[in-house]
């Protein structure tokens, strides 16, 4: 079988040498020279080998064991005599590593020994991304339901993506240290992230959101990587804050889980949010149902986005009163918010 690579464009002159020699000695079929960094993750099904350069900025210690844990092979280019750069490559979990001074015939030669894609198994554990249109529809709390509700069937990181406003450490009274942003340090130094970057709270594991004044926010790749690295050996369920701040994290989830208020308002919002929708295919839940006029407020939803509800959570003092104590999920959030979670 013909070997499937990809290369990562670089400025250096080792990636052209070598896309030339593939191309006229066959010895290997090129799939793609990746620009960017989705581009190998959306063609990972055509790709055994990812060929990348220790020059490209994105290409992490994490994104390096992120494509390793999806099962592809990845040989690092470092530059001659570049000792850090080559430790960089071999601590991201690169399967081979070369200095870009090799000849083009060679680079082939050591690439075709590697064991093909095909024949490793992939394990991806689940993201559950929660969102939902602005207005505090209640996004938090669902988070942390699911996440405990899926945590009776195994670890589960609940993980703060909001960016602009994280709410978890206060809603689950953790210190806000270590956060997100340590996370980040860790993961791009590592590939990997220790328990100790996680927060144990009951039967969960909490990684808080950054919220560090004066300093810049967070870019939404290096949450990707630290989401990626915790995926290796547990699911995750992320509070994504307002859509569409974070749709790239909503788009690489394995479930979307949309929160509606149910006052017009929030169903007005949520119309608005979902014309504009992609991802996967979205888990309505209909929170803070009214005693009455329930049914108004569900056929509302249905006419207005087309959707119909995965949960209908009532509005009950139990779930604030939890909320404002910080602490589990009350039972009646988590009794209608079954159905979600199992999916």
């Amino acid at each position: 079988m013909t070997l499937r690579v990809a290369t990562v464009l670089s400025a250096r002159e080792w990636e052209a040498r070598l896309v030339g020699a593939a191309r006229s000695t066959a010895a290997v079929r090129l799939v793609v020279r990746a620009f960017r960094p989705d581009e190998i993750l959306e063609r990972g099904s055509e790709i055994d080998v990812v060929v990348v350069g220790s020059e490209v900025p994105w290409a992490t210690t994490a994104r390096i064991a992120a494509w390793s844990r999806s099962g592809l092979r990845v040989v690092g280019v470092h530059p001659a005599g570049d000792r850090p750069a080559c430790e960089r490559l071999k601590a991201g979990g690169a399967d081979l590593v070369i200095p870009d001074d090799l000849p083009a015939e060679a680079m082939l030669r050591e690439i075709r020994l590697l064991e093909p894609a095909s024949s490793r198994a992939a394990v991806e554990f689940p993201l559950v991304a929660v969102t939902g249109p602005r207005g505090a529809p209640g996004r938090t709390e669902v988070a942390l339901a699911l996440a405990w509700l899926m945590a009776g069937h195994g670890i589960v990181v609940l993980a703060d993506g909001d960016l602009e406003a994280p709410g978890v450490a206060i809603r689950m009274g953790v210190p806000p240290r270590p956060d997100l942003t340590d996370a980040v340090d860790e993961v791009h130094g590592s590939g990997s992230i220790s328990s100790d970057a996680l927060h144990a709270v009951g039967r969960l594991r909490v990684l808080p959101g950054s919220h560090r004044p004066g300093e810049p926010p967070l870019r939404i790749e290096p949450v990707q990587d630290v989401l990626d690295a915790i995926r290796s050996d547990s699911g995750v369920v992320v509070d994504c804050g307002p859509w569409p701040l974070r749709s790239e994290l909503v788009k690489a989830a394995t479930t979307a889980v949309v929160v509606v208020d149910s006052s017009p308002r929030g169903i007005v919002r949520a119309a608005g949010m979902l014309a504009e929708w992609a991802g996967p295919p979205p888990c309505l839940v209909l929170n803070r149902l009214p005693r009455s006029g329930r049914e108004d407020a569900v056929l509302a939803t249905r006419r207005w986005t087309g959707l119909d509800p995965v949960a209908l959570i009532p509005d009950t003092p139990r779930v604030a009163a939890a909320a404002r104590a910080g602490a589990p999920p009350a039972r009646p959030l988590l009794k209608h918010l079954h159905a979600v979670a199992g999916r």
